[in-house]
């Protein structure tokens, strides 16, 4: 016992500070050993089982008293059985004993029973019953609660873990610390853990301090499930196809039609263009006749559209009057778009208000 006294905490001005050696303990349980799934849990191997055996040093508040409590190293223990991969069944045992002046002064105590619900490798739930009883409590505390669970690696040979959970009662526990894993299956863990519930109608008392504890686990499916090589599978190869070799069509062009300004019809002296777009589609009575509409930069980019379109379409109306059937005439309008010349002079201007004639062959 004076070997625990010298570890426990000491009071300075009214407030609480952990001995140095307490802080050594917890600093060697927290440095030498790697992490293979540190307590608590948040995953499972179905049919496996945890034990867990600790001690936690603990101080004692009470609402609205002034005690002078000082921390006495308490049991801890639980057992786990994880029924499939996801869910366990755990129970755990808390010794709340305190005292003070080297006298016990209260006898308390904590049983858990929870079932834990694995949500990935960081994180579970868990929901389950709290029983609080002992010198400090004018009844028996029955609590039902409901909390979370986090762990996260620091590195390949350490973990940090947290859990939070709230209760009936006015009940409310938390636990943050470090874990390691001495084997595969026997981990190390060191931490502080902080319980607050309520003791009668008026009051809550606080039972809190540092947890070192180990966790065992044994049991469980280690089979891997044989792999399944699927039937291969047999693609007939491709018939491939003989490629039909032909000429390749091109466009020649015939003849350039050139209109006035914001004119769609041609100009009087092109008439000798417009026969020769016509003989050019008679000497070729099997090739598509093409017909590209172009104007200037003047006016917006949509009217041009529109203008350049009528020009196409005025152009056509000649071929099918002479006799060019209106299947073999493909009009294209290009608006503004395809100039001929830049449009920084009148001249240039009257060189982009075309029709432009190929024969395609």
């Amino acid at each position: 016992m004076s070997d625990l006294r010298e570890w426990a905490h000491i009071h300075i001005g009214g407030k609480n500070i952990m001995n140095k050696k307490l802080l050594a303990l917890l600093a060697v349980a927290a440095m030498g050993i790697s992490i293979a799934g540190a307590t608590p849990q948040t995953q499972f191997n179905k049919g496996e089982f945890q034990l867990d055996l600790g001690a936690s040093a603990i101080d004692h508040d009470v609402t609205d008293e002034s005690i002078d409590a000082g921390h006495k190293w308490n049991f801890d223990g639980g057992l786990t059985y994880a029924l499939g991969d996801k869910t366990a069944l755990q129970y755990a045992y808390h010794g709340l004993n305190v005292k003070e002046d080297d006298e016990l002064t209260s006898d308390n105590k904590m049983h858990e029973v929870n079932v834990i619900q694995s949500l990935n490798k960081n994180f579970a739930v868990y929901g389950g019953w709290g029983r609080l009883s002992g010198d400090d409590f004018e009844d028996t505390n029955n609590i039902a609660q409901l909390g979370v669970i986090a762990k996260a690696n620091l590195t390949d040979k350490l973990d940090i873990y947290g859990k939070a959970a709230v209760g009936t009662k006015s009940t409310t526990i938390w636990e943050a610390g470090l874990g390691y894993g001495i084997t595969e299956d026997l981990d190390l863990s060191a931490g502080y853990r902080y319980i607050n519930t309520e003791i009668n109608d008026d009051q809550n008392a606080s039972f809190k301090g540092a947890v070192v504890g180990l966790s065992y686990r044994f049991g469980g499916s280690t089979e891997e499930e044989p792999m399944v090589t699927p039937a291969p599978v047999y693609t007939p190869a491709p018939v491939v196809e003989q490629p039909v070799y032909a000429t390749p069509k091109l466009d020649y062009y015939v003849q350039s039609i050139h209109f006035d300004v914001d004119q769609d019809v041609p100009r009087a002296d092109q008439k000798g263009n417009l026969e020769a777009m016509v003989t050019a589609a008679n000497a070729y009575p099997t090739a598509k006749i093409k017909l590209l509409g172009n104007t200037d930069s003047d006016a917006s980019s949509d009217y041009n559209q529109k203008l350049s379109e009528r020009r196409v379409q005025n152009v056509a109306q000649y071929a099918v009057n002479n006799g060019i059937s209106a299947d073999r005439l493909v009009g294209i309008a290009n608006g503004e778009n395809k100039p001929a010349s830049t449009n920084d002079s009148a001249l240039s201007k009257a060189n982009n208000r075309r029709v432009d004639v190929y024969v395609n062959r």
